[in-house]
C-alpha cells in the first residue's frame, strides 16, 4: 500500500478516533449501571473474565475463578452504546474490543478509557453490523456482512477490506450461532440442568417455552458458554458435561420504583414487557431474585410505579391494581378496586401495622392488612380525581403530597389539615404539585413547583429553602437527604445541593437518564432510572 495513502488514512482515522469516558473525576466503577441483558450476541474469554456482549445490558463480566458476575461494562464506563454486537479479547495486546451500532471501541484496562472509532472510518457504513471479531499475532479482524476488515491490533488503523481473510491463524470470539459442528456436538451430548432441554434445534425451559441459541463459545480450561435469544446465559464444563443457567444482576431494563428493606432492594419497572417482573436485589451478596409475571400465579402484568415492604409482605403499585406478595407463605395476589385500590397509576404506598395507604393519580385508598380489604377512613372523597404523589408518616401524622398541595391527617384527632393550619408560613408562594415529602433531623422537606420548602417541627415555621431555579426548574421525581446534602432525581440525571451553602453539583450524564427514585445507603446512592438501576459511590466526589 502506498505510504502517502496510509498517512492520509491515518489522519482521517485520528479525526474519528475519540476517547470515551463519562467524566475524568471518577474511577471506572464509581458509576455502575445494571440492566437486563436482552439477546446474547457474542462471548470471549480474557485473563480473569468471560466477557459476554448483550443486546441491551452492555458487556457482562463472568469471573472465571469465582463463577459469578462482576460489575458490568456499560455506557457508565464509557461505551458508546449498551447494545454490543460483538466482543473480543486480544491475547497478544491485552486489549478488549467491542463493536456496537455505529462504533468499534477498545480499552487497554478492559474497564474504562474506551477509545472509539466510527464504523465509517473503517470503510464500513453506519448501517453495517459487525458480527464477529478475531485476532492474529499482528492484526484484528472484523467480520461484517460478507466482508472482512483488517485493522492494526494496537492502533486501530484500517489495513484493508477483504472478501476472505489473508491469514490462517485467526482466533475468533463467538458470533451468531450457525450450528457449528464442535458446539452442536457439545449441545447434543451435555446435560441441561434446572429444567432446561435441548431438542436438537431449540431450547425448552421448565415451562415449555422455546428459545434458540444465539451464540456459543468454547473457552480455555474446559469452559463452555452460550446465550439465547431471550437473554439466558449458560455456563458448562467439559469435566461435568452439563450446562446450568447463571443469574445476572438484574433483569429490569428500566427502574421506576425502589424500596430498601434491610439488605434488599425491591425493584419495579414501568416497561413491564421488557423487564418482565419485579426483582429483589441483595446489596450484600450482589445476587438477585426475579419474580416474572409470566411464570407467577396471580401476578398480573403491569407497570410498577411504587413499592412498599414490611412484615414479610411486599406491596407493588401498578395501573389501578396492587400486587401483593406474602413472603412467609410464598404466594401472590392481585388486588383491584373491589379491595380498596383507587383507580389510576399507584404513585405511592405507605403502611403501618394495621393498614396500607394507597395514593394514585386519581385518589386515595386505605386497605386493612389482615383482611386485604378496603377500610375507608372517611376522607377519600376529598381526593377523588386528585393526584397523590407521596405519602409518609411524620410526627404521628399522615402527610400527603398532592397536585393541589400538602395535606396532613391526624388519625388521633380525625382532622385533615393544610399548611396554613400548621405553623407560621414565612413566604407567600402557593405550594402545588408536591412530588416528594421527606423528614430528616426534625425538619420536613417538601419539593413542589416553587422549589424546596422546609418545615421545622419544633419551631413550627415554614421557609422557602431553595427556589426551583436553583436546579434549573427541572421536573423533580425523587428526593433523598442526609446531614449535609439534598439529592434530587430529575429529568436529566441527579442533582446534589448543599443544605448550608446552596452549592449545586450536577450529575447530568446520558447514561443516567431520568431519575425516578433514590435510595441513600451510606457511601452508596442507588438510583432507579429510565436506563436501569445505577449504583453511585458518591463520597468520592465531595
Amino acid at each position: 500500500m502506498p505510504r502517502h495513502f496510509i498517512s492520509v488514512l491515518f489522519f482521517f482515522l485520528i479525526i474519528g478516533h475519540t476517547k470515551s469516558q463519562p467524566d475524568s473525576r471518577f474511577r471506572p466503577f464509581d458509576w455502575v449501571l445494571y440492566r437486563g441483558s436482552g439477546e446474547v450476541n457474542s462471548i470471549t474469554e480474557g485473563y480473569t473474565f468471560a466477557y459476554i456482549a448483550t443486546h441491551s445490558g452492555g458487556i457482562k463480566r463472568f469471573n472465571l475463578y469465582g463463577n459469578y458476575f462482576d460489575e458490568p461494562l456499560t455506557t457508565a464506563q464509557g461505551l458508546q452504546d449498551n447494545s454490543i454486537d460483538a466482543i473480543h479479547f486480544d491475547t497478544v495486546t491485552g486489549l478488549l474490543w467491542a463493536a456496537s451500532p455505529k462504533h468499534l471501541q477498545y480499552s487497554f484496562s478492559r474497564e474504562g478509557d474506551w477509545y472509539a472509532f466510527e464504523l465509517e472510518t473503517l470503510g464500513l457504513s453506519k448501517f453495517d453490523h459487525i458480527d464477529r471479531i478475531g485476532s492474529s499475532s499482528d492484526y484484528v479482524w472484523l467480520e461484517a456482512r460478507s466482508s472482512y476488515v483488517k485493522i492494526d491490533h494496537s492502533s486501530g488503523i484500517m489495513i484493508g477490506i477483504y472478501p476472505n481473510p489473508d491469514e490462517l491463524d485467526i482466533k475468533w470470539s463467538s458470533g451468531p450461532y450457525k450450528g457449528e459442528k464442535g458446539l452442536r456436538e457439545i449441545f447434543e451430548n451435555y446435560s441441561m440442568l434446572d429444567g432446561w432441554m435441548f431438542n436438537g434445534n431449540e431450547l425448552i425451559d421448565r415451562l415449555g417455552r422455546r428459545t434458540s441459541i444465539a451464540t456459543g463459545f468454547i473457552g480455555n480450561h474446559g469452559n463452555i458458554y452460550f446465550g439465547t435469544r431471550e437473554g439466558t446465559i449458560f455456563h458448562g464444563s467439559k469435566t461435568m458435561e452439563s450446562f446450568s443457567p447463571i443469574s445476572i444482576h438484574l433483569n429490569n431494563t428500566d427502574v421506576r420504583s425502589l424500596f430498601h428493606a434491610e439488605d434488599d432492594l425491591y425493584i419495579g419497572s414501568q416497561d413491564f414487557v421488557s423487564s418482565k417482573g419485579i426483582s429483589q436485589y441483595n446489596l450484600r451478596s450482589s445476587s438477585s431474585i426475579h419474580f416474572p409475571f409470566e411464570e407467577t400465579i396471580n401476578m398480573t402484568p403491569t407497570p410498577i410505579y411504587s413499592l412498599y415492604h414490611s412484615n414479610n409482605e411486599l406491596w407493588a403499585g401498578g395501573e389501578g391494581i396492587i400486587l401483593y406478595h406474602n413472603e412467609k407463605d410464598d404466594y401472590w395476589r392481585t388486588l383491584g378496586q373491589d379491595r380498596g385500590v383507587p383507580p389510576g397509576q399507584i404513585f405511592d404506598i405507605y403502611g403501618n401495622e394495621t393498614h396500607i395507604w394507597v395514593g394514585s393519580s386519581r385518589g386515595l385508598g386505605r386497605i386493612e392488612r389482615s383482611t386485604l380489604s378496603e377500610d375507608p377512613i372517611g376522607i377519600e372523597n376529598i381526593f377523588e380525581n386528585i393526584s397523590i404523589f407521596d405519602i409518609d408518616s411524620i410526627d404521628n401524622r399522615l402527610w400527603l403530597g398532592t397536585r393541589s398541595g400538602v395535606y396532613i391527617y391526624s388519625n388521633i384527632q380525625s382532622q385533615l389539615l393544610q399548611i396554613s393550619d400548621l405553623g407560621r408560613k414565612n413566604h407567600s408562594e402557593l405550594i402545588r404539585n408536591v412530588v416528594s415529602i421527606e423528614e430528616y433531623d426534625n425538619v420536613i422537606y417538601v419539593v413542589s413547583d416553587i422549589g424546596i420548602t422546609k418545615f421545622d417541627i419544633e419551631e413550627k415555621v415554614w421557609d422557602l429553602m431553595f427556589i426551583s431555579g436553583v436546579y434549573r426548574s427541572e421536573n423533580v421525581f425523587s428526593m433523598a437527604l442526609n446531614d449535609k446534602f439534598i439529592f434530587l432525581g430529575v429529568d436529566s440525571g441527579l442533582i446534589k445541593i448543599n443544605k448550608r451553602t446552596g452549592l449545586v453539583r450536577d450529575y447530568v450524564f446520558p447514561f443516567i437518564g431520568q431519575v425516578n427514585d433514590i435510595i441513600l445507603n451510606g457511601k452508596e446512592i442507588w438510583l432507579g432510572t429510565s436506563n436501569g438501576l445505577i449504583k453511585f459511590l458518591w463520597k468520592r466526589d465531595l
